[in-house]
């Protein structure tokens, strides 16, 4: 139920991983060994569809191609509830670590898959880590050929694995060589000499909700709505700890215990729908655009050894076994 706080629908997402897809840390275990771990992602996603349910809140899911593969029935429940089913990439690797030819695999299969599984055409992506940055600007390109319709995945400001130059804020257009892409950023507030996220992830849960009220109104006087986002771990306080540096284990864990009351004081005081709803009942002629054609054709450098595996062979019929 909305008040007063919120005079248009804001956007909430869901970034669909299990608690060991922690990215870049040298404790993290082998992709060999996802599967002989304990997930805890279809539990997680259920209680979040519970709470977003509880609220007459709709999502948009973006979900990696991993967990759709050995967890389908993630897709099926996220599908079933009526929210938006979109790719989080297959394998959940940043994307400066990809070549052209695995990043174009990955996304395909994953979006593939999703489709397969939720019945739902699939148009939305969100980079692992926001990792699209003005030295990726070729990714754009692949999203288009591969059939999305819009990314999620750049931060006007500064977080640990991407940032984008631009100031903009608020949705608008990115012009390709391959067409034209919608962008529906996540919005950053001034935190001393930083601009940061302030919507989601550990700023949501570090952040207090006095701070995130006054940062979303700023967000909303430039014209465009609020981007919050969650992970299934965050409601999960008794997950596993990985071990990390104390500042990455800070960004991880904190305030874990106090995700649940914090997403339902923001679920209650504000309307929320998911990207696909929004950019339906939203007028987009206006929009801010942003031309990369000059730098989007070139080629990624990728260190080899970081490159990640083409996705198994045969996703869809595996799934559905």
């Amino acid at each position: 139920m909305a008040s007063s706080e919120s005079q248009a629908p804001d956007i909430l997402t869901v970034d669909v991983e299990d608690w060991f897809h922690i990215l870049d840390l040298e404790s993290s275990p082998d992709r060999a060994r996802w599967s002989k771990l304990d997930s805890r992602v279809l539990l997680n996603t259920e209680r979040l569809i519970e709470i977003f349910d509880g609220h007459q809140a709709k999502a948009t899911f973006f979900v990696v191609g991993w967990v759709a593969w050995k967890h389908p029935e993630v897709v099926r429940a996220i599908a079933d509830a009526g929210h938006e089913v979109a790719c989080h990439s297959f394998w959940h690797e940043l994307v400066p670590h990809h070549s052209r030819e695995s990043f174009r695999a990955d996304i395909r299969a994953a979006r593939s898959l999703l489709q397969d599984l939720s019945g739902q055409a699939v148009d939305g992506f969100r980079a692992p880590g926001w990792s699209i940055g003005p030295e990726q600007t070729w990714a754009f390109e692949e999203l288009l050929e591969a059939g999305f319709r819009y990314d999620a995945s750049l931060v006007p400001g500064k977080v640990s694995h991407g940032g984008y130059g631009h100031k903009i804020q608020i949705p608008h257009r990115i012009q390709c060589n391959a067409g034209e892409l919608l962008e529906i950023p996540t919005p950053t507030a001034r935190f001393g000499p930083w601009r940061v996220p302030y919507s989601g992830g550990g700023y949501l849960r570090f952040f207090t909700y006095n701070f995130i009220k006054r940062s979303a109104k700023r967000t909303r006087q430039l014209g465009g709505p609020v981007v919050i986002y969650v992970h299934p771990r965050e409601i999960d306080p008794d997950q596993p700890r990985m071990k990390m540096p104390f500042k990455r284990r800070f960004k991880y864990y904190v305030g874990l215990k106090g995700t649940r009351g914090k997403l339902d004081r923001l679920l209650e005081n504000n309307s929320f729908t998911s990207i696909k709803e929004w950019l339906d009942q939203a007028p987009d002629q206006n929009l801010e655009s942003i031309d990369v054609r000059d730098q989007s054709g070139a080629e990624p450098r990728p260190n080899p050894e970081r490159i990640p595996p083409m996705p198994p062979v045969g996703l869809g019929a595996e799934a559905h076994g």
